[in-house]
């Protein structure tokens, strides 16, 4: 086994759709074990100063669109871009997990984590779950964020787009659920039931950090 594989065996991975709790659940999960978090959206600006267009069209296409352009698209063209998006994401994600120091064990949150190439690295199915947010939920929780609106204004029809981005994150939801169940990986579903603190020990006790006090 390699340096790297060793490494990764460490890793915990937390993805899903859009705005289903992961990085509140990550923090909560985080706090409690003891765990470093690697936050696949906030490095994105970081690594946008790596893309190249010949390893990353998808993301460099799109990194030179404006929001107008973005969300103006027919929905299937959406979900087909931000897939292409991801899958090269995926790589940049890889090699900066692999250069951060071998400290302790490590969380890492994103919606640019697809199933099957999670899958590919992964040491042990427990060590991965998606989030998958209610239809309702997420149109709930992104209307209450300020910077939605802020993203909104830019586009010249800002109802139209709204509606193509949550249809998006509606359509990415399903194929995100398609290939976890091809990749016979997990899900937990989020519809505003649960808390976020219960939400964060289901997933600590898939990744089995939580040993059942009843056996």
């Amino acid at each position: 086994m390699s340096d790297s594989q060793r490494w990764l065996e460490g890793v915990f991975w937390l993805g899903g759709s859009p705005c289903a709790g992961k990085s509140s659940i990550s923090e909560v999960i985080a706090r409690r074990f003891g765990l470093d978090v690697y936050r696949v959206d906030e490095a994105f600006e970081s690594h946008a100063q790596r893309f190249d267009p010949l390893r990353h069209p998808a993301l460099t296409k799109w990194s030179k669109s404006s929001w107008n352009q973005r969300w103006m698209q027919p929905v299937e063209s959406l979900v087909q871009e931000v897939i292409a998006c991801y899958r090269e994401h995926f790589t940049l994600v890889l090699e900066d997990i692999l250069s951060l120091p071998k400290r302790k064990s490590l969380l890492v949150e994103g919606t640019a984590l697809l199933p099957a190439q999670v899958a590919s690295v992964l040491s042990r199915q427990s060590r991965a779950i998606w989030l998958i947010p209610s239809a309702d939920f997420q149109r709930a929780h992104y209307s209450r964020r300020d910077w939605v609106r802020g993203i909104l204004a830019q586009c010249s029809k800002p109802e139209e787009a709204f509606h193509n981005w949550m249809e998006r994150d509606i359509r990415f939801a399903q194929w995100i659920e398609a290939e976890a169940s091809a990749t016979h990986l997990s899900l937990l579903r989020v519809d505003g039931n649960r808390t976020i603190e219960q939400n964060a020990e289901a997933v600590a006790r898939h990744f089995q950090l939580l040993v059942d006090q009843s056996q």
